[in-house]
């Protein structure tokens, strides 16, 4: 409550009372003189006169007192109301930087009780204050000065997270305090990481749709001239013939020579590996290619398909796992029905789920006659298709499962992955598709993924 508003009614306070006192003793004495003439009694009258005065005021001041004192609690109520119910914490410290006052959401923030709290200074919940330079700057700084300011704030647990300071500084009571709310930055931070991943992940896609390009045009030349070479050596075309005549070469002895040499099986590998390397130049184009974020009507199985050939041709000498080394299991039902979605960012979705399983498999030692396995659904369930990846691999606790889909989460080490993978993953099917998106896993088992998406409804989008 303001200090003028309190003068006044203090003030209003004692005028009533001096005003009431005045009035009883002149009317009270002009009244009884009236009355009475006997000196004795005048006397006595005038001693319970008193007595009732001292009650009566005493029962009135009282009243006036109890009414401000409830106006004081109902604004102490309402203040507490308000400041409580901010999400952001708001400290009040004076100027030795002791934490004086706080309110709820600090407590929380931080894991302390409101006791533990206030037993505090400023330098112990926040890492990056010097506590005699923040006291100099409290006792030097203009009074009403605003700054705001990047810091860190230390929970009770030890952990630290950024935050944003905004504070003022003022006087009251011959000592100097500072106000400051502080809003967690933790998720504007990891948004924006976020959003630099993105940009990296937007200019790799470039970068491999372009050497996709490059990679095309001589893989077109190694298969079309390996054709033009098994054509003009097992193939009797009139040109052929009449080559063979003017070089005096038998071509049944060639082709003996090249059968028992194997050059025919060579041809036809090159030609195979020609075609395998071609499949995984259009997998990179596709699948680096921006979407244009509209709607088509997919078959999951071929996009599972497709994405397990792209994941194919992956072999990381870090991680050192070879997904041609594990076996994988199709269990596909039958009249599977179609989907409506962003077929780039859902084969996103199948290649994280996968990479993350193979990786996961190179981490567990395989007994004698077991080997590492994907096993991968797809079953149709209602008026939506299930597809479910599950592996062998060494499973999960579940305090890491509670966690696997938050951002920024990893278990891997510093350079090896941004924990953003999964977390996107559960955005593009929840948020994007309205699906399901679940896991779950037992250590030294294996883990299961089960995406739940719905069907492609009449006119819902088009083909394409």
């Amino acid at each position: 409550m303001p200090k003028t508003k309190l003068s006044i009614i203090a003030i209003k306070i004692a005028v009533i009372y001096a005003a009431f006192g005045c009035l009883w003793i002149l009317l009270s004495d002009k009244i009884l003189l009236i009355f009475v003439h006997d000196a004795n009694m005048i006397s006595r009258i005038q001693t319970y006169k008193g007595w009732f005065y001292v009650l009566v005021t005493g029962i009135l001041v009282y009243g006036l007192i109890n009414r401000f004192i409830r106006s004081l609690q109902q604004s102490h109520t309402r203040y507490l109301r308000l400041l409580n119910n901010i999400a952001d914490p708001i400290y009040l410290s004076n100027s030795q930087g002791k934490i004086i006052d706080a309110n709820d959401s600090a407590c929380e923030k931080l894991g302390y009780s409101r006791k533990e709290l206030l037993t505090k200074k400023i330098d112990e919940i926040d890492t990056t204050t010097n506590l005699h330079e923040w006291t100099e700057f409290i006792r030097t700084a203009d009074e009403d000065k605003s700054f705001c300011l990047e810091s860190s704030h230390k929970r009770k647990d030890g952990s630290v997270f950024p935050s944003e300071i905004c504070a003022c500084i003022f006087d009251e009571d011959q000592d100097r305090y500072c106000l400051g709310v502080a809003r967690d930055m933790s998720m504007r931070k990891k948004t924006q990481e976020i959003l630099i991943q993105n940009e990296k992940m937007s200019s790799l896609g470039e970068l491999a749709a372009g050497m996709a390009h490059e990679i095309n045009n001589p893989l077109s030349a190694i298969m079309g001239a390996s054709q033009n070479i098994y054509n003009r050596m097992f193939t009797d075309t009139k040109n052929n013939i009449a080559t063979a005549k003017e070089s005096s070469i038998s071509l049944n002895d060639m082709r003996n020579y090249l059968n028992k040499r194997k050059v025919d099986r060579m041809l036809n590998s090159i030609s195979v590996s020609g075609v395998r390397a071609s499949k995984i130049v259009h997998s990179m184009l596709s699948f680096s290619r921006k979407s244009i974020k509209q709607l088509c009507v997919c078959e999951i199985s071929k996009l599972l398909n497709e994405t397990i050939e792209l994941i194919s041709s992956d072999y990381n000498l870090n991680r050192e796992y070879d997904f041609k080394k594990i076996k994988v299991t199709r269990d596909y039902g039958e009249d599977l029905p179609q989907v409506c979605c962003l077929e780039n960012e859902i084969q996103q979705v199948l290649l994280n789920v996968l990479k993350n399983a193979t990786e996961a498999m190179t981490e567990k030692i395989y007994a004698e006659g077991s080997v590492p396995e994907l096993i991968l659904r797809l079953r149709p369930n209602g008026s939506a298709i299930l597809i479910e990846i599950e592996d062998n691999g060494p499973g999960m606790t579940e305090e890491v499962r509670n966690k696997i889909f938050e951002p920024f989460y990893t278990l891997k080490g510093v350079g090896k992955g941004t924990g953003l993978g999964l977390s996107i993953s559960y955005f593009i099917i929840t948020e994007l598709h309205h699906g399901e998106f679940s896991v779950t896993s037992e250590p030294n088992v294996g883990t299961k993924f089960t995406i739940k998406l719905p069907c492609a409804a009449e006119n819902q989008c088009s083909a394409g």
